[in-house]
């Protein structure tokens, strides 16, 4: 649990109310989950490389996000997608013959920019506020769509 003292601003998790504090709950169920299937690929699969990427446990930003607004999902993937961009960069040179081993490389010219985003800026849409919201989810799943096909 996190309490005020840990918090900028002195606020707390009990402060986000129910909707928090399910987040919470469920991203550490989730979390010993993965601790758990982890140990089990390294038991069933030695001398494997396993990279795991996982935000900063004292990261605000990540950690008391209310993920069940929608709302703020979208700042959420952008917040996780540059912090793992700042990971990636700190972990770099040993990453680099990790993955040369399995013939991938970095891009470092990607990595090393700092315009770039997850999704691009948000354009104005027409119709009404539930044709743009859909059109919009169309165009975000289109890019996530080609981003993990690339």
């Amino acid at each position: 649990m996190v309490d005020r003292a840990e918090q900028p601003g002195g606020v707390g998790l009990v402060d986000g109310g129910l909707p928090l504090v399910l987040s919470q709950t469920f991203r550490s169920l989730i979390h010993s989950r993965l601790e758990l299937g982890m140990k089990g690929y390294a038991q069933s699969h030695p001398g494997t490389d396993i990279v795991l990427f996982e935000p900063d446990p004292r990261d605000p930003e990540m950690f008391l996000a209310n993920t069940f607004s929608v709302s703020t999902r979208r700042l959420l993937a952008e917040h996780a997608y540059q912090r793992t961009r700042e990971l990636l960069r700190s972990r770099r040179s040993s990453l680099r013959s990790q993955l040369a081993r399995h013939g991938l490389q970095i891009d470092d010219a990607a990595l090393d920019d700092p315009s770039r985003r997850l999704v691009g800026r948000q354009r104005r849409l027409p119709g009404t506020r539930s044709a743009r919201a859909l059109k919009r989810l169309d165009e975000v799943l289109s890019d996530l769509e080609l981003s993990v096909n690339t």
